[in-house]
């Protein structure tokens, strides 16, 4: 059966990295990518509601035929909050995929440090914040699976 993976963890957790080394057969939806593409930033705050649009549709698109020719899709996002998560359960049950949820776990000062390493990092405060909404995922959740990766 198709599997939705569902990535959370900070920036600098070394989501992406993960996702590339250990998921490669799957394809991978990243709103990095989407907004790097669609605005040449990395980050524009007027433009990050039409970045989530975007991201929606191409799941929306994607994960029908996922599902008929059985190949897994990624999200890669920190999706933090189990709010942010369910849509995206959601989404995968509505269209016969299997939601699992892929935690890279890390403490702050590493995706601090990796963070600051960055050509254009994220600022350090947004870390720090984020860390602090950092929900683990659950089963409880509704994903059928939780991968915790420690880094």
């Amino acid at each position: 059966m198709a599997r939705l993976f569902v990535m959370v963890g900070i920036p600098g957790s070394g989501k992406t990295s993960i996702a590339r080394e250990r998921f490669g057969h799957a394809l991978r939806v990243s709103p990095d990518d989407l907004r790097l593409m669609l605005t040449g930033k990395t980050f524009e705050l007027r433009r990050e509601r039409i970045v989530g649009i975007v991201a929606k549709a191409v799941l929306e698109a994607l994960l029908p035929v996922a599902q008929r020719e059985n190949f897994d899709v990624l999200h890669d996002a920190t999706n933090l909050t189990r709010a942010r998560r369910r849509p995206l359960i959601e989404m995968a049950r509505r269209h016969g995929l299997t939601p699992v949820a892929v935690y890279v776990k890390c403490d702050l000062e590493t995706a601090l440090a990796r963070n600051s390493r960055r050509p254009q990092p994220v600022p350090p405060y947004v870390v720090k914040r984020m860390y602090g909404r950092l929900q683990e995922p659950s089963i409880l959740e509704g994903f059928e699976q939780v991968i915790e990766i420690g880094r």
